[in-house]
């Protein structure tokens, strides 16, 4: 009478090891694949091939084109600054590759802040304002043309 497994037994386990190792890795896999296409979807490009794809004749989007900063001092200055972003210009590319063409464009200024401080020797204030300038996007399936 044996006391252990067997080397068969053995070989099975390993190989059942081995299975349940190589079907968690490809779980895994999917699951990364999976988050990956989600996250592409919610880009612009993965926006506008989703439009596209859903028989969209119009599909508009809004990208941040500038950002204002800034910060109000105690002495009731201010100092301002731009941060330009720049992805606007190659997702618009982007989305005219997916078969949309920019239509029309137009820009706005949303301020999400305002900080005002006293002067501390003298009158006045230091007014520092906070935004950012949007791209408005249209753009227009482009039509198929028959050769």
């Amino acid at each position: 009478m044996a006391w252990g497994r067997t080397e068969e037994e053995k070989a099975a386990e390993r190989a059942a090891a081995l299975e349940r190792e190589a079907a968690a890795a490809a779980q895994e896999e999917q699951e990364r694949q999976a988050a990956a296409a989600a996250a592409y979807a919610r880009t612009p490009v993965g926006r506008a091939l989703t439009a596209f794809s859903a028989g969209a004749q119009f599909f508009q989007i809004e990208l941040t084109v500038s950002q204002l900063g800034g910060e109000a001092s105690f002495f009731g200055s201010s100092t301002s600054s731009v941060t330009h972003v720049g992805q606007a210009s190659d997702a618009l590319g982007q989305i005219e590759q997916v078969g949309w063409r920019l239509e029309h464009a137009g820009w706005t200024f949303i301020e999400t802040g305002a900080t005002s401080s006293n002067a501390l020797f003298g009158t006045g204030q230091g007014t520092v304002t906070q935004g950012e300038v949007t791209g408005i996007y249209l753009f227009r399936r482009v039509p198929v043309t028959s050769s």
